[in-house]
């Protein structure tokens, strides 16, 4: 359940960033044209994954060295 509530969310919040993105470049840059357009959106959302992704593995390996010395005293 909690997988299928996670994949909404990430849904949700994909398609209202792209729609903000489509706002901001459509009203920001009127003199570029689209393939320019969809360049700088395309490297924007690599750029998002990317850093989401990093996050991600580093919250999980914190987790697991966490779990690693959960025995050891302070």
């Amino acid at each position: 359940m909690r997988k299928i509530g996670g994949i909404l969310l990430g849904i949700g919040l994909g398609i209202l960033a792209g729609w903000g993105l489509y706002q901001l470049f459509g009203r920001a840059f009127l003199s570029l044209p689209l393939p320019v357009k969809i360049a700088v959106v395309a490297i924007t959302i690599g750029l998002i994954i990317l850093l989401t992704s990093l996050g991600r593995e580093r919250h999980r390996a914190s987790k697991e060295e966490r779990e690693k010395f959960k025995e050891v005293e302070k």
